[in-house]
Order: structure tokens, then sequence, then C-alpha cells
């Protein structure tokens, strides 16, 4: 059972849709359903690009079914995206459309070659938030001609390409990740993203200085990134050699880059990883403090 859908962003340019079917169609991935965002119906050149593909979809008997999903916020359709207000009634409708689909079980390509930059930046914004492993982010190129002529479907010699865009879900990271898809709203989903972020970051660091560490490194460390002391500082507070805080320092950066699996830590790096402990255990004190 086919279970894909093909969402895309739609500027003035139809063929980038009919050309994505085509591309996808070649690697006999044939979407249950085309789902096209676009702004104001009635803007001319959107207009035409919608008509295009109207009456290229009723007259392909092998067409999906397709529909489109005009962006809209509560006073109508947007007439752009360009406006702080207009980009979050945007980022909703295309993260409400993604998050449906996946909630019914559906594998997503999402094509964001058409329209405006900032829905382009959105569009990589939900594939972070709500992709899995099967679904796929692409940008669409094709033949210097093919653009030219604003066809359909490519002719002789020309062609067009599917890249596709490197993206790393967020549900990827953790399992915990997979409750986003129970928050609705996008913004509240970045906020919750945020904190299981910081508390990941925070368990992998308690977890190192707990288990992996000496008691000797650990008061190293703990004026390091905690007090924000130098290697002579620390030497002098813990009354021991430079040489051997810095050895102590070595032994944790191996450690640290096993535990984190890094090729290698240098002191800045250690310092951020261990940050987020220290700054939810009490808080970041001074060198006197």
């Amino acid at each position: 059972m086919n279970m894909s859908v093909l969402m895309a962003t739609l500027g003035s340019k139809a063929q980038l849709i009919t050309l994505a079917l085509d591309c996808l169609a070649q690697e006999n991935v044939r979407p249950k359903e085309v789902v096209v965002f676009h702004t104001w119906r009635d803007r001319p050149e959107t207009q035409r690009a919608l008509l295009a593909l109207k009456a290229e979809f009723e007259q392909n008997a092998s067409a999906p079914p397709y529909r489109f999903a005009e962006l809209c916020s509560d006073e109508g359709a947007l007439r752009d995206v360009t406006s702080p207000e207009e980009v979050e009634c945007a980022f909703r409708q295309m993260y409400a459309e993604v998050r449906a689909a996946k909630l019914r079980g559906e594998q997503v390509h999402l094509l964001i070659s058409g329209g405006r930059r900032t829905l382009t930046v959105f569009g990589m914004a939900v594939a972070q938030m709500l992709f899995d492993d099967e679904d796929h982010l692409w940008h669409l190129a094709s033949h210097p001609a093919l653009e030219a002529s604003a066809a359909l479907h490519a002719g002789p010699g020309e062609w067009a390409r599917l890249i596709p865009i490197p993206v790393i879900p967020w549900g990827r990271l953790s399992p915990v990740f997979d409750a986003l898809r129970e928050v609705d709203d996008p913004f509240r989903a970045a906020k919750r993203l945020a904190d299981l972020r910081l508390r990941e970051q925070w368990d992998a660091a308690r977890i190192f200085l707990l288990t992996k560490v000496s008691a000797a490194e650990r008061e190293v460390l703990d004026l390091l990134a905690r007090d924000g002391l130098n290697q002579a500082e620390i030497a002098a507070r813990l009354s021991l050699s430079p040489r051997t805080v810095e050895s102590h320092l070595r032994s944790v950066y191996r450690k640290a880059a096993d535990h984190w699996l890094v090729e290698d830590v240098n002191q800045a790096q250690l310092v951020r990883l261990l940050a987020p402990f220290y700054h939810w255990s009490g808080g970041i004190q001074g060198k006197n403090g």
C-alpha cells in the first residue's frame, strides 16, 4: 500500500511540482496525494501556476489526488510571507499538515524549492521537528532550457533532479523526542525540544562526572568548568604543580572523547560539554565563589 505524500511550496513555477513527481516516479515512488502550499490564490503569478497544475492533474489519469493548501491567517489568505505574523501563520500551517501526515503513518516528501525563502527555512525546521528516517526533504534542479521554458515535463536532452537536503530529524536524537508529535503548536514544540535537549546534555555531563573521572580529576574540573579558573589558578588553589593539573586534564580529555563519541576534546569544548550540569546544579560561580 502506497503511504507516501508529496508536499511542496509553490511560488510561480508549476513545473516544480510536476517535475518532482516525474523524478519520484523514476524511483517507483508514486505519492497517494500531492499537497501544494501557496499564498493568496488571486495573485496573478500564483493563479497561473495553480491553473496549470489543476489542468495537468485533471487531464492526466495517472496523476495522484491533489490539494491546494492556501496559507492563511485569521484575516484571510496571506498575500506574502515576509512579516513576522505572516511567517508565523505559514509555519503553523506547514507544521500542522506534516504532523497530520506523520500521525497517519505516511512517508513525507517535502519539496521546498518554490516560493519565498522564508518558506524554505521553515520547511527545513518542520522537517527537523517531525521527520523520521524514511522521510525526505528535497530541492529540485533542472536543465536551464527546461527551467526557462516553464514546461511541466522534461523534453529530449533535458533533465530534472531531486537533490536531497541533509537533515537530522530531532526525533532521531532521542526516543523522548517522539513526544514532539503530541504537540500541535510548532513554537511550543520547539520550546519543549530545547528543554529536552538541555536535560539530555545535563544527564550526559552528570554521568560523565559521576562515573568516568577520578576524585582528583573532579576537583580540577569543578574549578575549571564551574568556577572559571585557568590552569595556573587551579594549581595554586589545589596546591598542585602545573604539570599535575595538565596531566589530570589530558586524562579527562581522553575520557570525554570516549564518553561523547568524538575524536578528541580540548579544554574549551570540555567546558561547553559540562556547562549544562554546572549551570543547572547551583549556577556558575565566580572565581572567588
